[in-house]
């Protein structure tokens, strides 16, 4: 489900929050890698004055960009990724947005409410009937309802989240569950082809009644 304009902001205004405080210690990530590269590089050249063999050995392979690259991603972790979990619990990381389950059951379809992707605890499952999918489902504007609710589907991604300036692809955003259904329209094909086999299934077996078989 997509978030509500209350639900944005507040997301938006807690990840820009936390944009100001990582900011700062994403430089000083990159300043120290920058100058591990540096360090280095001049260690590989000392080695050219000294051993010219060696030096051509050290030279061999992608091994200098692997190690500084590698360097990077454990400094980046190391720092940011203790920092980032402290201010997840400690301004409190807004709740992940709402799933709605729609799974059909013989000759109706169920309805139930997750929060994120974790699917516990579920809310009351809602009973409608596989005939009258229009009650529930409207693809014209992309919306299911649930506990007389008409709920919009799709994506919480970060340009529907922030204001356009503040649009970075680093900035926080909810998980997105990429197997999910988010179009109505093909969720309702999927209903109906639901329907129609069990339709199919039900002729079989009158058909095979009636025959003996």
């Amino acid at each position: 489900m997509l978030f509500t304009d209350d639900e944005c902001k507040a997301y938006a205004a807690w990840g820009m929050k936390k944009e100001k405080v990582l900011m700062p210690f994403a430089l000083i990530t990159i300043l120290i890698y920058m100058v591990a590269t540096v360090l280095v590089v001049m260690k590989v050249w000392g080695v050219r004055e000294s051993d010219h063999l060696l030096f051509q050995m050290l030279l061999w392979g992608d091994w200098i960009p692997e190690l500084t690259g590698a360097l990077a991603v454990f400094m980046t972790i190391l720092l940011l990724g203790p920092l980032n979990f402290i201010l997840d619990k400690l301004w409190k990381k807004p709740a992940e947005p709402m799933w709605l389950c729609v799974v059909p059951e013989g000759g109706t379809v169920k309805v139930t409410a997750v929060r994120g992707l974790e699917g516990n605890p579920r809310t009351p499952a809602e009973t409608y009937p596989l005939t009258e999918l229009e009650t529930f489902l409207n693809p014209a504007d992309n919306t299911i309802c649930y506990q007389k609710k008409w709920y919009r589907i799709g994506e919480n991604t970060i340009e529907n989240i922030y204001p356009p300036e503040k649009q970075h692809p680093w900035m926080d955003h909810p998980e997105n569950k990429a197997s999910g259904i988010i179009d109505v329209q093909r969720l309702m094909e999927i209903l109906k082809g639901y329907e129609a086999s069990l339709k199919a299934a039900r002729k079989e077996c009158e058909w095979m009644e009636k025959h003996g078989g």
